[in-house]
């Protein structure tokens, strides 16, 4: 993978130092010596450690955003199964390394290398994207990881974070940060539905959702108590939520299991009264 200093404006040098790659022991090509698209290789093993904080299995679709000598894509689909590998390159010497190193390690048949930039590219298929770009470059390009890409997709970066974005994990590979998000659902509105018991009864309730990426929380009604729900965890399209209430005067914990796809919730909820348990089955819409 590389920085692009398409990125960072133009580079005064007075020589260029090229970093080899350790997937083939080929010289640079003069197509590679060019100021303005330098690159910086991630090490073998922490590339390992990024498929496997991404947890890429034979059904994902791998894209490496800024994919260098091709590396990522490669050990995604030779190593891990992936289904599909795509590199995003926008220098073309790398671009065509890429595809002799794929060749080379015979899984050009599942990844391919584009040459373009990386902010045009349409990436939606992705369920895992990866990154080494730079902190500025990571921000500009979370909006569109947060509306491109489906919920419970998988990003994850080399060294550097996103902001305010906190990881939902990070690791360490030979003191080199990692850092894993999965895209969440969008919840953040108003919903409206029932709990339904097995004995037929239902209770309406409503809710108003805030959200701050894979956190959010709710103030509504249940059956005409006013409820707050400060702490609602988001995992791609589901969330769970604990909570403690006084209903009814009664003291109850309800704990909620949901799935949110697109304008509907559906899931189950259990309240626990102290001495016995009902569960609910949860729908909802969202306005």
């Amino acid at each position: 993978m590389r920085r692009s200093l398409k990125f960072l404006g133009v580079l005064i040098a007075l020589s260029v130092v090229t970093i080899q790659p350790t997937i083939t022991q080929a010289q640079p090509s003069s197509e590679l010596i060019n100021p303005a698209v330098p690159y910086v290789p991630t090490p073998e093993e922490v590339v390992m450690g990024m498929l496997e904080l991404a947890n890429v299995g034979r059904e994902d679709i791998v894209y490496d955003l800024g994919s260098g000598d091709g590396r990522l894509v490669i050990t995604a689909a030779q190593k891990f199964g992936a289904k599909r590998g795509v590199g995003v390159e926008i220098n073309p010497g790398l671009v065509n390394r890429s595809n002799a190193n794929a060749r080379e390690a015979g899984v050009s048949d599942r990844v391919q290398f584009i040459q373009q930039d990386l902010f045009q590219t349409n990436f939606s298929e992705a369920s895992v994207v990866t990154l080494y770009l730079l902190p500025k470059i990571n921000l500009q390009l979370r909006p569109k990881l947060l509306s491109d890409l489906k919920p419970g997709s998988r990003v994850v970066s080399h060294a550097f974070a996103m902001g305010d974005w906190t990881p939902d994990k990070r690791v360490l590979v030979n003191n080199r940060s990692a850092y894993l998000w999965i895209i969440p659902a969008p919840v953040e509105g108003t919903w409206t539905g029932t709990l339904s018991s097995a004995s037929g009864q239902s209770i309406p309730y409503t809710l108003q959702m805030k959200q701050t990426f894979q956190n959010a929380s709710a103030t509504g009604e249940i059956a005409g108590t006013t409820i707050s729900l400060p702490q609602i965890k988001l995992v791609g399209d589901r969330f769970t939520l604990e909570h403690r209430q006084k209903f009814k005067g009664q003291d109850i914990q309800v704990r909620i299991n949901a799935q949110v796809v697109q304008n509907t919730l559906t899931g189950t909820a259990e309240v626990l009264d102290g001495t016995s348990t009902q569960t609910f089955t949860l729908n909802g819409q969202r306005s």
